[in-house]
């Protein structure tokens, strides 16, 4: 699946101009939910410990309170600028590549969408979980191993996938062939078997914290963070689930992957 995703990028981008940009917008818009965990990160200790902080006159509220608005106000904005940047600049990139046909144009751009979209969740789980180690380190190394798990079944499921839609390829519309119900409906079901997937392995997790705070060896604003940090990760790992399996119909039809 990796292999697959390297050559896709390879094919897609063949510049080096290219290759830079789509790392540089992968990395930001991976960064995006670290900064709104450190968002929650200070919501979370205001509220508990504000009011106490308040009592005392400590004058470093002020500037937590600056900070939180600042950082909210931060992440959103690149959460959108991204998303617009990320569509001029995949149109000026694919101008670098040969004349293709109006359909294999439609594939290149899916595939293309797809593509950043399953890299940012892979860098956002890499991302998350470092983050996860100043909060605490053994929450965070369990987490990577639920993590490198999930990911590595998904990664068996797509092959499964990417098999099926070549056969689909293959069959086209002849008498006897799986009809579009099954197709799309199959697909969504072996991104949902991902999904859930990770939804266990959150639930997994998540017991660990739970234990770990009820013995006192995880802070309550630093529990917060983690359920809602799992929380956003884990949903992370479906949409990649969803996200490779719609590469996986794309790469069938575009040449540029092979299993």
């Amino acid at each position: 699946m990796l292999v697959h995703l390297v050559h896709a990028l390879r094919r897609l981008f063949p510049s080096r101009a290219g290759k830079a940009e789509v790392a540089v917008l992968v990395v930001v818009m991976a960064m995006v939910p670290v900064v709104e965990m450190l968002v929650i990160r200070l919501f979370s200790d205001l509220v508990i410990h504000g009011r106490q902080r308040l009592l005392e006159h400590d004058a470093s509220l002020t500037l937590t309170i600056v900070l939180l608005f600042a950082a909210m106000a931060g992440a959103r904005a690149l959460h959108h600028l991204v998303r617009v940047v990320r569509v001029n600049r995949f149109r000026r990139r694919f101008e670098e590549l040969e004349q293709r046909s109006p359909s294999r144009q439609s594939w290149d751009w899916a595939l293309a969408l797809e593509l950043s979209g399953v890299l940012v969740a892979i860098v956002q789980a890499v991302a998350l979980t470092v983050f996860f180690l100043f909060l605490d380190v053994w929450v965070a190394v369990a987490n990577a191993l639920v993590v490198v798990v999930v990911l590595a079944l998904i990664g068996r499921l797509y092959g499964k996938e990417l098999a099926r839609q070549q056969s689909y390829v293959a069959s086209g519309t002849k008498p006897g062939s799986a009809t579009i119900d099954d197709r799309v409906g199959g697909r969504i079901r072996i991104a949902e078997l991902g999904a859930t997937m990770g939804s266990v392995g959150m639930a997994l997790v998540l017991l660990l914290v739970v234990i770990r705070a009820l013995r006192g060896e995880v802070s309550s604003s630093d529990a917060v963070v983690f359920f809602l940090g799992l929380r956003l990760l884990y949903g992370q790992v479906g949409t990649y689930s969803a996200g490779i399996m719609r590469f996986a119909r794309a790469a069938a039809r575009t040449d540029l992957v092979r299993p």
